[in-house]
C-alpha cells in the first residue's frame, strides 16, 4: 500500500466528496460540493482555493472543480482506507453495517497508514488460518451474543 501525505480531515472529506461526485456523473460545482457536504457555499469556495494551492483540484470562479490527477489518486487512497476499514469493523468485529460504515469515514482520517497496513495483514492472517473454516467467525459471534446478554451494548443509546 503506497503511502501519500496527508492534509487533514477537512481536506480529505473535500476531496472524497468531489471524487465521488465525479465518479456518478454530477458536474461538481460549489453548490453540488456543499449539498453534498453540509456546508454553506461559502466556506466550499474557502476550502476549494486551499485545495487548489495544494494541486489537488482545478478551480476558478464560478467554474467546473475537477480533481488534478494527485488529487484523485489522493481521493481513491481514502476511499481505499474506508473500505478496508469497514470490512475489518463489519467482517471481523461483527459491527452493524450502519455503525461500520460511519466508524470507518471517521477512522480513515485519523489512522497511520501503517496501522491500515498492520489491520490488512491481520485480516490476511486470519483468512489464511481460518480458510474455508468459519470456527473462528462462528465462535466470535457466540461470544458476541453472551456479552450483548450482560451488557446494553445493543440499545439505541449506545449505538447513537
Amino acid at each position: 500500500m503506497r503511502r501519500i501525505a496527508r492534509y487533514g480531515k477537512s481536506y480529505e472529506d473535500y476531496v472524497e466528496a468531489i471524487y465521488l461526485l465525479e465518479k456518478s456523473g454530477v458536474k461538481v460545482s460549489v453548490t453540488s460540493l456543499a449539498r453534498r457536504l453540509g456546508v454553506k457555499p461559502s466556506s466550499v469556495v474557502e476550502q476549494l482555493k486551499k485545495l487548489s494551492e495544494k494541486n489537488l483540484i482545478e478551480y476558478r470562479r464560478r467554474g467546473e472543480i475537477k480533481l488534478t490527477s494527485s488529487g484523485r489518486e489522493y481521493a481513491q487512497r481514502i476511499i481505499e482506507k474506508h473500505s478496508i476499514l469497514k470490512r475489518f469493523l463489519e467482517n471481523y468485529l461483527m459491527v452493524p453495517n450502519e455503525i461500520a460504515d460511519k466508524d470507518a469515514c471517521s477512522m480513515e482520517h485519523y489512522l497511520h497508514d501503517i496501522t491500515i497496513e498492520r489491520i490488512l495483514k491481520f485480516m490476511s492472517f486470519i483468512e489464511r488460518i481460518f480458510k474455508e473454516d468459519s470456527y473462528f467467525a462462528e465462535k466470535y459471534q457466540e461470544f458476541l451474543n453472551e456479552v450483548s446478554l450482560n451488557n446494553s451494548e445493543t440499545s439505541d443509546e449506545s449505538i447513537a
